[in-house]
């Protein structure tokens, strides 16, 4: 098993544009609408004004936002653009939070039985990563992921980042299109560790997810163990 390290991330200001970004298209704030002040944004986010401000440029250069002087910032357009979080649907219950990865295991192994053939399909052994999620610093839930990976042979934990889509289009050249998720209550694996407020065999939200790719093809399987004191499940349509 690999050393328990954090996964390397986008920088904060990147990753408050991708979050805010991601809100805005799911209905949280609507075109026209003003968002919160800076102040009160940068607290919800626990980040620094000034980083908060890159993050806001980021989007008023993609037309997404528009500053007014004196009056605010405003949701100019909702992008078609696909975010690197939109996909995520876990948020604490005081708002959404800014996700982060700390990586437990990486290993090439034969799958289980209910795990799906994925990819060109065919493989004996899959890539299986096993990591905490976390939302504001808050540790939140488990992940088990398995993809193919076809034609990687070696893999570290240093090598991902916080959002595995990303990871999937710039090491696989592969974009995942569309997800199907399927949630219930689940007892928590034997592998759960601290800081995860859940202890090995507890009771906890679950969430199964197949995600394909633009191909058609079943890229991921992935299985969600997360502690409902702390978050919940939220999906936003928006039309």
């Amino acid at each position: 098993m690999d050393a328990i390290i954090s996964a390397k991330p986008l920088p904060v200001f990147q990753q408050i544009a991708e979050l805010l970004a991601r809100q805005i298209k799911a209905g949280h704030w609507r075109e026209g609408e003003r968002l919160p002040t800076e102040a009160e944004l940068a607290a919800s986010l626990s980040v620094a004004v000034g980083t908060l401000r890159k993050a806001l440029a980021i989007l008023e250069d993609e037309g997404v936002l528009e500053r007014v002087q004196g009056s605010g910032t405003y949701v100019k357009k909702v992008s078609s653009k696909q975010r690197i979080y939109e996909l995520f649907r876990l948020e604490l219950h005081a708002g959404p939070g800014l996700p982060t990865a700390r990586i437990m295991d990486v290993s090439h192994v034969v799958p289980p039985a209910h795990i799906p053939d994925l990819g060109e399909g065919g493989s004996k052994k899959l890539w299986r990563v096993r990591r905490m999620r976390f939302l504001n610093d808050v540790p939140i839930a488990l992940e088990e992921i398995w993809f193919e990976g076809a034609g990687c042979k070696k893999l570290t934990a240093a090598e991902l980042g916080d959002a595995m889509y990303l990871f999937y289009q710039q090491r696989f050249q592969i974009w995942i299109s569309r997800v199907q998720d399927s949630i219930k209550v689940a007892p928590t694996p034997e592998w759960v560790g601290a800081p995860l407020g859940l202890s090995a065999g507890q009771s906890a939200g679950f969430i199964q997810r197949l995600s394909w790719a633009v191909n058609n093809r079943l890229a991921e399987y992935s299985e969600t163990w997360f502690d409902p004191a702390v978050c919940h499940y939220s999906s936003r349509l928006s039309q």
